[in-house]
């Protein structure tokens, strides 16, 4: 059985537990793990998670913690008793981050946790407590505007630019309910509605919306020790987004940039955090300033690439778990990432729209190195999840043909 090859290489060597694993993020945690040998071990809500094919690790699924987080809680609990030894903690996903560090003094007896309690983590989890931490820091940010209430809202429609955003200070309940991150409102006309649609998700922030494309998005990438000190820092940006505008990396590179770095490490200094984390700017070009998104207090979809430019926040973050710290060397720049299936799905309607140019294209592929999923090394996740978009666009496009069949 899988699972019990991976529990006798966990004898020799501290394993990974991966908390979540269904897509790029924990399948990137996986293999930049499993290249040093390290073995994993994947619990995911979700039976078919591509983290459960890798050949670097085993699956079990489990309750999810957005939904019932005690019984997720004793599920981990009862891994860390098969273990042969402390397993290291990566979560994938907020909810994951959020109960385990809820509870980290309670599992702590169980595991390796490379990142903090509740009374660190609570603030950063809070998108407003991370504005105003980047406004003492001295970090740049678009204008925003904390609404509470339908006054705050009256108050603060002239202090912000249009088109706007309203984005949720905590985005579980958002996310749920309308399937985004963020609701965009084009003039002033629209706030009313909006606000109406958003009561109930608790604090929003009004923001204005920083001009520029997908491209102008960049990334600090780092592992911060218990003291804040930097292990581990890397800088990108995306390239092309799915879907565009206010969607996930699908094609991004990596380019070393000073003073993104420095804001980034000193909002996080700011905020005495501890762990993986992406702090994501955009490049405001009416002044080439980079102005915060938010800090993603965990791994994000694309850092596998951060790896493949040599510095692998994954390792770096197991090794300072496990008591042998050490700082990971400057990246390689000019190397980048891609998800094939959905850039190429991507690209081709937006090449069939007019709104990317086939030749501009094909020679941005040029330095892909990694694909989130595919692997040569690790194939099989890729493969099948492959096999399944192709099965959900033939059912699709096969959909009114077989309706229209079934009424004959």
């Amino acid at each position: 059985m899988k699972l019990e090859r991976v529990l006798d290489r966990a004898a020799a060597m501290p394993p990974a537990v991966i908390l979540q694993g269904s897509y790029a993020n924990g399948l990137g945690i996986i293999r930049d793990l499993g290249r040093y040998g390290v073995p994993s071990v994947v619990l995911d809500p979700n039976p078919n998670a591509l983290g459960f094919l890798s050949r670097y690790a085993a699956g079990l699924t489990c309750p999810d913690p957005a939904t019932d987080e005690p019984a997720f809680l004793e599920a981990l609990e009862e891994l860390g008793r098969r273990l042969p030894q402390r397993g290291v903690i990566f979560p994938t996903h907020d909810e994951y981050v959020w109960a385990v560090s809820r509870n980290r003094e309670r599992l702590l007896p169980l595991f390796h946790i490379p990142f903090p309690g509740w009374q660190v983590m609570a603030p950063v989890a809070d998108k407003e407590q991370q504005m105003r931490a980047a406004w003492r820091a001295g970090v740049a940010t678009p204008a925003t505007v904390f609404v509470r209430t339908a006054e705050d809202l009256e108050a603060g429609a002239g202090q912000v630019a249009f088109p706007a955003i309203f984005k949720p200070v905590e985005g579980t309940l958002f996310k749920r309910r309308f399937g985004r991150q963020v609701l965009r409102l084009e003039t002033p006309n629209a706030l009313q509605d909006t606000w109406q649609r958003v009561e109930g998700c608790g604090t929003m922030m009004l923001q204005e919306v920083i001009p520029g494309g997908d491209d102008e998005l960049y990334t600090v990438g780092s592992y911060l020790d218990e003291r804040s000190r930097p292990l581990a820092v890397f800088t990108g940006r995306k390239l092309r987004q799915h879907p565009r505008t206010f969607g996930t990396a699908r094609f991004a590179e990596s380019i070393w940039i000073d003073d993104l770095a420095a804001a980034g490490l000193r909002l996080l200094a700011e905020m005495h955090y501890h762990g993986v984390s992406q702090v994501e700017f955009k490049r405001d070009p009416r002044d080439g300033g980079y102005k915060l998104m938010e800090i993603n207090a965990r791994h994000w979809l694309w850092h596998s690439l951060a790896a493949a430019c040599g510095v692998n926040l994954s390792y770096v973050a197991y090794r300072d778990a496990i008591g042998d710290p050490f700082v990971a060397p400057r990246q390689i720049d000019g190397r980048r990432w891609i998800l094939t299936l959905k850039d190429v799905m991507d690209s081709t309607r937006e090449v069939t729209r007019g709104e990317l140019s086939p030749v501009r294209w094909a020679a941005s592929l040029g330095g892909t190195r990694v694909d989130g999923v595919m692997s040569l090394r690790d194939p099989l996740p890729g493969a099948v999840n492959t096999w399944r978009m192709a099965r959900r666009l033939v059912r699709k496009r096969g959909g009114p043909r077989q309706k229209q069949e079934m009424e004959l």
